[in-house]
């Protein structure tokens, strides 16, 4: 199976020390109508097989800054540091998670008027045993149906060379180790913990336990979660291979988001792969317990960042950062793909050429990363829906990689029948 290799020297995200202060920001607003949030499962596609055989997703509009560090920062590494999400709490306020291993949100009453709350709603544990699946974490998809109680998958980076005797190395990307686990919100968004006691929360992470010198691996950035017509939640996530660092999307999904055990993953012909704590119970054949890649010759390996359904075009659309060739040339950027089953993907079309991390010419180019689709006129609570219009949000870094000023940005797309 052919496998896909980034630079991951690319995505280094640096650590922090919680330091709050004050800060604002808002988007400029376009006037729209509040929906009326919604928490029920996503509809079966019913298209025309022959209705918008050929349908493509194009820019639109111009920049808008959501989230501007030099002004709106709460503390130095207040960063947008994974791909947008947002969901509508129990008073119909709109939260836009600015995650970074010390997690904040933005509130307002829609996507489009969104100031930073200062108060941190996770702070990551950094648990020096990898064992425990605590490290540097992220909150990455949170999901309600009430807006009160939210479910939260959390994107977990062991940092070996941070804690004593764990990286004899002493070098950050050999001592990688990534997992995705469950946080659990009782009041409506404003504060998360662990879903169950560590490492009960564990939800996915490759067959294989830590290992000084053989990262970066493991399960990582998983997508916002949707519900689908069958009942069940979905995600996607990144995977890189355990010492190989070969990268593909695997797809889990759950009916019951409370359990972190529940979930399964696509095991290349039905979701009825379990993943197990190699820590724990260390599995007879790893390989046995190592998710299928999906769709590797449609989406490649990074379209996992956003995962919604287009009531307009009825299909799931995907969104992430890869490379194809559509001009005859290698072309690095933000694609998407379109799917009636969420198992079966069409070929990966380019959205926009975008500088990123690993194909910058200079360490000080303004570089691109983190993709998602959010629609202010979603009637989900979660926004896993998407009409003729939407926003594509993504993270603009300033100075080059090793500076933390990035901004969230968005901008203005449309659905088209063809291109």
């Amino acid at each position: 199976m052919r496998q896909f290799n980034l630079d991951l020297a690319a995505l280094t995200i640096l650590v922090s020390m919680l330091a709050c202060t004050a800060g604002s920001a808002a988007v400029e607003p376009t006037a729209v109508p509040s929906a009326t949030p919604m928490s029920v499962p996503i509809p079966a596609p019913t298209r025309t097989p022959d209705a918008f055989p050929n349908p493509t997703l194009r820019i639109t509009g111009q920049e808008q800054v959501v989230f501007d560090w030099s002004t709106d920062r709460c503390e130095n590494q207040n960063i947008p540091d994974l791909p947008a999400r947002a969901f509508r709490g129990a008073n119909d306020q709109v939260q836009l998670m600015i995650s970074d291993n010390n997690n904040y949100r933005m509130t307002g009453p829609d996507l489009n008027s969104l100031k930073i709350d200062c108060s941190p709603v996770m702070k990551s544990g950094f648990f020096a045993d990898p064992a425990m699946y605590a490290d540097n974490e992220w909150i990455a998809s949170p999901y309600t149906e009430d807006g009160q109680t939210v479910y939260a998958l959390v994107h977990n980076e062991y940092w070996g060379h941070t804690h004593p005797g764990k990286c004899p190395q002493q070098q950050y990307f050999l001592c990688w180790d990534n997992s995705i686990t469950l946080a659990l919100s009782t009041d409506g968004g404003a504060t998360y913990s662990h879903a169950l006691p560590p490492p009960a929360h564990l939800v996915a992470r490759l067959p294989f336990p830590y290992e000084a010198g053989a990262g970066p691996e493991g399960a990582r950035n998983p997508s916002n979660i949707l519900k689908a017509q069958d009942g069940y939640f979905y995600s996607f996530f990144n995977v890189s291979m355990y010492r190989t660092q070969e990268q593909w999307v695997c797809a889990m999904r759950t009916d019951d988001l409370s359990d972190p055990a529940s979930w399964r993953y696509w095991d290349g012909s039905a979701f009825e792969g379990q993943f197990v704590d190699p820590h724990l119970n260390p599995p007879a054949d790893p390989a046995s317990h190592v998710c299928a890649a999906l769709e590797w010759d449609n989406i490649g390996a990074g379209l996992n960042e956003s995962l919604t359904y287009n009531s307009y075009l009825k299909r799931y659309v995907l969104v992430g950062l890869s490379a194809d060739t559509p001009a005859g040339r290698e072309v690095w950027g933000i694609y998407h793909s379109f799917s009636d089953d969420l198992v079966h993907w069409t070929r990966r079309k380019l959205l926009v050429e975008m500088v990123l991390p690993w194909t910058a010419g200079h360490n000080d180019d303004v570089m691109y990363l983190y993709p998602s689709l959010l629609d202010p006129l979603s009637d989900s609570r979660n926004f896993e829906t998407t009409g003729k219009t939407a926003y594509l949000y993504y993270t603009r870094h300033h100075h080059g990689q090793g500076s933390l000023d990035r901004d969230l940005i968005r901008v203005a797309v449309e659905f088209f029948p063809q291109p």
